[in-house]
């Protein structure tokens, strides 16, 4: 998989690419702040979320929580020339 690949791969659901912007940029972060940030009614979307992104190689569980892994850096620089990544 490639950079471009992931990146049309996020955008097919929003939540997906903002959880993994928000981890980008403040990560690691544990999986109950990260579900706040997408919304405290259920687990599900978040966990499942993780486990793709995770599966992706573009985040990694570390003692902290999750954060980017070097491919998802490169992904998370391409993301910031094409977004507003302020913005998300």
């Amino acid at each position: 998989m490639g950079v471009k690949s992931d990146i049309r791969w996020l955008k097919e659901t929003e939540n997906r690419v903002n959880l993994f912007v928000l981890i980008a940029k403040q990560g690691p972060l544990r999986v109950r702040k990260l579900r706040e940030f997408l919304g405290p009614d259920d687990w599900w979307p978040t966990k499942h979320h993780i486990k793709t992104l995770t599966e992706r190689d573009l985040i990694e569980e570390v003692e902290e929580g999750y954060r980017i892994t070097e491919s998802g850096e490169k992904v998370f620089e391409s993301l910031k020339t094409v977004y507003d990544i302020e913005s998300v």
